[in-house]
């Protein structure tokens, strides 16, 4: 097979610019027979012939103090054996793949494009550029939350995560706590999280979270992440956004509908002429009168009483909680008058 003779050659081609093509290492004739499509030889036997030239050439470059070179035929032919190999050779050279630092980037980046299963395996590769990472970003979606595992990814490919990503993905990155998320990312993280209910806890529990995101989402969060957010950082104090405040009851629930419960509340507040701290004290207990009162003082109908105490629920951890025979009771306070409801939470914290 002249495998040494050929890898003497490559290593001795290593001080020079890559050859684009296998064929030019060395003439035809002195070429192994398994890189030629009409060898005869099994696909995997020449899949493992090429990788095993590949990681020479790497080596002897490295050792040689050089950069090491992209061969696009090398890669091409590469790639479309292992894309016809049976899936379990495939994956068995895939996952190899994955832990070798002397592979082509441009080979691993082309191979996470041939299938989800590959592409869970090679995108923990430590050869990977930013711009490979970006470039699959772009192009699937699907490995978008793969990308988010990876032990190390930089600013750029962490905002492109948080800038385009969906929820689950971006949780995923929230989750990943190797990563050294910068202040920046924190800013926009939590402005996703105003309309995204599901990046609030891991947010607030997140290690490297900065004192103004932690600010930022005391105002956002139910009463135990407030509690953990008022426990790691001392003296903080919430700041509400810079959005306009709701001024009747359609836009206070359109603004519970689309997750933001500070609107909610001032919403509230406004429609029920009650001051904003009565209102949070009333979302915060355990029973459900406390936010059936608000509503009939603002005057919303009972027929929303279903959907907005879903809404509240989710974006107040879980309170108020209900059972099903408290429901029929909780419903008739809905017979209150506005006057009458406002009254009665004016008499429950007065004091």
């Amino acid at each position: 097979m002249h495998l040494k003779r050929i890898a003497r050659r490559l290593a001795i081609s290593a001080v020079a610019p890559a050859p684009d093509d296998l064929n030019r290492v060395a003439p035809a004739a002195d070429a192994p027979e398994v890189v030629r499509p009409d060898s005869g030889l099994q696909p995997l036997t020449q899949v493992r012939t090429l990788l095993h030239l590949m990681q020479l050439n790497a080596l002897a470059r490295r050792q040689a103090g050089l950069a090491i070179e992209s061969q696009p035929g090398f890669v091409a032919r590469l790639k479309a054996l292992i894309a016809d190999l049976p899936t379990d050779s495939a994956q068995a050279v895939l996952d190899e793949l994955a832990e070798a630092d002397w592979a082509d980037p441009d080979l691993i980046a082309a191979l996470c494009r041939i299938s989800r299963a590959g592409a869970a395996a090679l995108l923990r590769s430590p050869v990977l550029r930013d711009h490979d990472l970006l470039s699959l970003l772009k192009d699937s979606a699907d490995c978008a939350s793969l990308i988010a595992r990876r032990s190390h990814l930089s600013p750029p490919v962490i905002d492109a995560l948080i800038a385009g990503a969906d929820t689950v993905t971006v949780t995923t990155l929230l989750n990943n706590h190797n990563l050294r998320l910068n202040a920046a990312a924190f800013d926009a993280l939590t402005d996703r999280a105003r309309t995204e209910i599901a990046l609030r806890a891991p947010l607030t529990r997140h290690p490297l979270l900065t004192r103004k995101a932690a600010t930022r989402l005391l105002d956002l969060v139910g009463p135990d992440l407030r509690a953990s957010l008022l426990g790691r950082f001392e003296g903080l104090h919430a700041r509400h956004f810079h959005t306009t405040p709701p001024t009747d009851a359609a836009q206070t629930l359109h603004r519970l509908q689309g997750g933001d419960f500070v609107a909610f509340r001032e919403g509230l507040s406004r429609l029920t002429g009650l001051d904003r701290a009565v209102v949070d004290r009333a979302l915060t207990q355990d029973s459900a009168v406390p936010l059936v009162l608000l509503l009939s003082a603002a005057g919303i109908d009972r027929a929303a009483f279903a959907d907005i105490l879903t809404q509240v629920q989710a974006l107040n951890d879980g309170h108020p909680r209900i059972n099903e025979r408290h429901l029929a009771f909780v419903r008739g306070l809905f017979d209150l008058d506005a006057d009458e409801a406002r009254q009665r939470l004016g008499a429950i914290y007065s004091h």
